[in-house]
C-alpha cells in the first residue's frame, strides 16, 4: 500500500505553549512517517503557534495551514480539504499521545470492520495537583470539563461517548466537508455552546455508523491550572447547557415554553437563584452540585435567548454565583 493510511487533523489557537509537548510525542510515533500525515490548522493565533509548527516541519509528516475565520469549526473545515488515507484522527493541540497511538487506531479499525467511529483512552495531565473537591466530581462532570474518559467501558458505545481529543473516523463515512456549525470553541465570543466533537460523531451515527471505544489508543490531555477553579468550572457547565440545546434542539422544542424559554428549566433556575446568591445557605457537601446544576440551567436558557439575539454571548441572564 502506498501513501498515508491515516491523517491526523487538529486546529490550534494560541497553542504555542502546549504544542511542543504534543509534537515531541508525535515525533516518537512507532508508525513510519510515510504511513501517516498531520494536517495542522493555525486558527488565527496571536502568539507563536505558527513558528512552533514550522520548527517541526522537517521532523514530522506535517502540513500547515492558516484559517483566519475564528472558530474551530472553520479551522477543521479548512483541514478537511487535505485529508488522505483510510482513517482521519481528530485531536487537540494540548494532548500527549503514547508512541503507538496512531498504530493502535489503525489496528482497531482493522479488527472492528463493522464500526466506523473510534474512541481512545484520555487521561488527565494536571498542570498542578488538583484540589480534593475537583477529584470528587462525577465521571460525567470530569468528562464535560476536561474531556477525560477513564470510566468509559471498552467496546461498543453510543457516539456521544466518543471524546474529541482522541477520536478517529473512517474517511468513507465523514464526507467531503466538516459541517458542524455554531457549536464549539470560538475565541471571538465569551460563551459558546460546547460539544462540537459530540455533534460531529452523532451526525455520523445518525447516518448508520456505529462507535467503538478502546483503551488501546492512549493519550494524556493537559489540564491547565487556570481551568482548575470553581469559576471556570461553572462557566464550563454553562457552555455545556448551551451545547445541550444546540445539539439536541428536538428534545427541548417538545417542552412547554414560558416567554419562549423551556418552562420547567426557567422556573427551577428562578427558584434556585436566591439560594445560590446567599453565602452559607447550602451545606458545603451540596453547594457545588447545586451551583453546577444551576449553571447548566443558565446555559440552556442563554442558548434559547440567543435565538432572539445576533450575539450568542449576550448577557441575557444574571451570572451564576461563584467565588
Amino acid at each position: 500500500m502506498s501513501g498515508p493510511a491515516a491523517t491526523l487533523l487538529f486546529s490550534s489557537y494560541n497553542g504555542g505553549k502546549t504544542l511542543p509537548a504534543m509534537l515531541d510525542a508525535l515525533c516518537a510515533q512507532t508508525l513510519p512517517h510515510d504511513r501517516w500525515k498531520i494536517v495542522a490548522v493555525d486558527n488565527n493565533s496571536k502568539d507563536n503557534t505558527r513558528e512552533v509548527l514550522e520548527a517541526y516541519r522537517g521532523r514530522l509528516p506535517l502540513e500547515i495551514f492558516t484559517e483566519l475565520r475564528q472558530g474551530k469549526e472553520h479551522a477543521l473545515a479548512r483541514g478537511f480539504q487535505h485529508l488522505e488515507g483510510e482513517l482521519v484522527i481528530l485531536s487537540d493541540d494540548d494532548v500527549i499521545p503514547e508512541p503507538d497511538w496512531i498504530e493502535q487506531f489503525l489496528k482497531i479499525a482493522a479488527e472492528q470492520p463493522e464500526y466506523d467511529i473510534f474512541g481512545g483512552l484520555i487521561e488527565p495531565a494536571w498542570e498542578k495537583a488538583p484540589e480534593p473537591w475537583l477529584l470528587q466530581l462525577s465521571g460525567e462532570q470530569l468528562g464535560i470539563l476536561y474531556a477525560v474518559n477513564e470510566r468509559v467501558p471498552e467496546g461498543p458505545v453510543p457516539a456521544g461517548l466518543i471524546f474529541g481529543p482522541n477520536s478517529a473516523f473512517r474517511r468513507s463515512v465523514v464526507g467531503q466537508s466538516y459541517a458542524v456549525q455554531n457549536v464549539g470553541p470560538n475565541a471571538a465570543v465569551a460563551q459558546y455552546p460546547m460539544g462540537q466533537d459530540t455533534a460531529f460523531a452523532l451526525a455520523i451515527e445518525r447516518q448508520g455508523s456505529k462507535a467503538f471505544h478502546s483503551r488501546g489508543p492512549r493519550l494524556k490531555h493537559r489540564v491547565r491550572a487556570s481551568t482548575m477553579n470553581e469559576g471556570w468550572v461553572l462557566r464550563r457547565a454553562e457552555r455545556f447547557g448551551m451545547g445541550m440545546v444546540a445539539i439536541h434542539p428536538e428534545y427541548f422544542d417538545r417542552k412547554s415554553k414560558l416567554a419562549g424559554l423551556p418552562a420547567s428549566t426557567a422556573m427551577f433556575w428562578a427558584a434556585m437563584l436566591p439560594v445560590t446568591r446567599v453565602p452559607g445557605i447550602l451545606p458545603e457537601r451540596r453547594r457545588f452540585n447545586v451551583l453546577w446544576k444551576q449553571a447548566v440551567r443558565q446555559g440552556i436558557l442563554r442558548q434559547f435567548a440567543s435565538r432572539r439575539s445576533s450575539d450568542p454571548a449576550a448577557p441575557v441572564l444574571d451570572a451564576v454565583a461563584s467565588e
